[in-house]
This record gives C-alpha cells, sequence and structure tokens, in this order.
C-alpha cells in the first residue's frame, strides 16, 4: 500500500500513529508558478522543476530528480494497484488531489486500479494523538467515477489560459469532493481584486499598518487569517519579496536595503533583524484609494494563466465573477 500525502511531515504523522505501508510526498506548490495546461505527468514536472529552481529553492537538478523519482514511484504503485490518498481541507492539498485524480481519469491511469481516498477534516500534517488516523484510514473509500470526473474538470480548469473557466467548475456541485470547492475559491482569491492586490497581499499590508514589522510574525499573523492554512512560509517570502522588489513597492525595509531571505538551514539572524513597513502606497492601495496593477508590470502565474501586463485579469469576489482588465 502506499500512501501519498502533502508532504514529509504528513507522512511522519501517519508513520508515527502505526499507519503501515510506503509514503510518498506529492508535496508541489501548485498553488504558485506556471501549472499549464495539455502536459503530461512528465512534462508538468518539468515544468514545475524549473519553477522551484527559478524560486531558489532546489538546484535544478536537485529539483528535476525530486519530481522524477516522485512520479516514478507513483506510477510504479499505480500499475500495481494500492494507492491511497490522504486529502485534507487545505488548498495545497486539494490541488495535489485533483492533480492525481485528472491522471487516474486520463489515458494513462485509466486502465489502472482506481486510488483509495482518505477525507480528513483537520490538517493531516498538525494531527496528534487525539486524531484517530488508523479510524480514518479504515473509512477510506475507493474514489468514484463521479469524483474522478469532477477532478478532472476541476484540472481542465485550472490549467485553463482563461480563469473564467474555475468560475464556471465553482458554479457546480462539487460535494463529492467535500473540501475542493473551498479550496479552488480560496485559489480565486490568489489573483488580484478591484484594487490590485489579492488576498495574501492584502493580509500582509493589513498586519504591517497594525504596527507588526518583523517576517516571522507577519507571517504568524497572516496564518491565523487562514482557515485552513495552506501557505508554507517559502511560498510567503517570495510574496514579501514581490511587494518590496517591485517598481512601485507597497512594502520597504526600514534600514532601505533589499529584503532578505532566510538562510539555508533557516531563519538566521540577518532574516530575523529585518523591520518590514507599509509605504505609502501600500497604505493607499490597502485603503482602496490607489490600484497597485495600474502601476506596476505584473509578471506572475496562477495555474494556468499568466497575468502580465497584456493579460490581467481580477477576481471580483462580490460578483464571484473574472473580470479582464
Amino acid at each position: 500500500m502506499l500512501h501519498i500525502t502533502n508532504g514529509d511531515n504528513a507522512n511522519q504523522v501517519l508513520q508515527n500513529a502505526g499507519i503501515s505501508g510506503r509514503f510518498l510526498s506529492w508535496a508541489d506548490v501548485l498553488h504558485d508558478g506556471p501549472v499549464p495546461a495539455g502536459l503530461t505527468l512528465d512534462e508538468m514536472s518539468q515544468v514545475r522543476a524549473n519553477f522551484i529552481h527559478h524560486c531558489g529553492w532546489a538546484s535544478e537538478f536537485e529539483a528535476l530528480t525530486h519530481f522524477q523519482s516522485r512520479d516514478a514511484v507513483f506510477l510504479s504503485s499505480a500499475r500495481e494497484g494500492g494507492v491511497v490518498i490522504w486529502n485534507s481541507p487545505e488548498l495545497y492539498d486539494q490541488l495535489h488531489l485533483i492533480q492525481l485524480l485528472s491522471w487516474y481519469n486520463s489515458e494513462a491511469g485509466r486502465h489502472c486500479q482506481p486510488p483509495e481516498l482518505v477525507l480528513v477534516p483537520f490538517l493531516l500534517g498538525l494531527a496528534t494523538e487525539e486524531h484517530d488516523l488508523p479510524e480514518c484510514l479504515n473509512q477510506r473509500q475507493v474514489v468514484s467515477t463521479e469524483q474522478l470526473q469532477i477532478a478532472e474538470e476541476a484540472w481542465y480548469a485550472l490549467t485553463a489560459s482563461n480563469p473564467r473557466m474555475l468560475a464556471a467548475v465553482l458554479t457546480q456541485d462539487l460535494s463529492c469532493l467535500p473540501y475542493l470547492k473551498s479550496g479552488l475559491q480560496r485559489l480565486a482569491e490568489e489573483y488580484p481584486d478591484l484594487n490590485g492586490i489579492n488576498r495574501t497581499e492584502r493580509q500582509i499590508l493589513s498586519i504591517l499598518s497594525g504596527g507588526e514589522s518583523a517576517p516571522g510574525n507577519v507571517f504568524r499573523d497572516a496564518q491565523q487569517l487562514e482557515n485552513p492554512q495552506f501557505m508554507g512560509d517559502s511560498s510567503f517570502w517570495l510574496v514579501i519579496k514581490r511587494m518590496v522588489e517591485s517598481d512601485r513597492p507597497l512594502i520597504a525595509l526600514a534600514d532601505g536595503s533589499e529584503f532578505k531571505l532566510p538562510g539555508m538551514f533557516g531563519a538566521d539572524e540577518a532574516f530575523l533583524q529585518q523591520q518590514l513597513l507599509i509605504t505609502d502606497l501600500g497604505a493607499e492601495v490597502l485603503a482602496g484609494d490607489a490600484n497597485w496593477l495600474a502601476q506596476r508590470q505584473i509578471d506572475r502565474w496562477v495555474g494556468g494563466v499568466h497575468l502580465n501586463p497584456e493579460n490581467i485579469w481580477c477576481w471580483n469576489a462580490q460578483n464571484a465573477e473574472f473580470v479582464r482588465v
């Protein structure tokens, strides 16, 4: 039996709970960076490895080796049968789930034994002895045809070059995958709003305007605004870096320096000593008196959508629709 989870920490939690079998971390921040349509699993992994490398999280060789090893273990087990997918409510897990299930519903995976799905209503990586993980496993069910079809439609929407596909999926009945709708709604909020900032950026500005300035504390406070949490600190630091290094920055360092990312072995003294400040423009954008998109050159991917000056899409949460600017 191969247990697929969202990361090494979740694997360790399962092992500590006495769950037997083999364990595989899917481990990809699919909510960030390019996830273009029409690619095989191997081709997608190459795109994702390149993105991970350019984020500075691994060398090109390390990133590609990770994805190739992961895919090889998955494909071997999928052909043999006995794959169990653990799924928690956060966005991070929902994107993993639809990628995996859409593969099973593709020509490549259609003849394989369907996987089993374990739904856990809490963050798996934070599970404690109070959570009965063996009982969760006992309640697993074979993925149904309806679940495979919904996952394929959601994956198609995620990877589409037009985000209105995502909005269309959100109008459907997705209850057979009970955490999917809330996850995709949170993904929609990663698009700029009508003031040119996404939800994560807005939360950061709000925290800074309240007087917090230490990066670690800003991350902590931002996590508390998410229910459930989904973004790791490595992705979060790049959001802050983007807001600092923009041609029209929303955040500045108190000493006027560049934002320093944590060291290779975690938060070092240089990182911890930084003090973040909201700029005048940041305050105006937060108050709704300015639009960040009107003053900078956006270059960012959300799923299959490349946001750039010729292709700007905003999420209108009030009307639950995407608007092209």
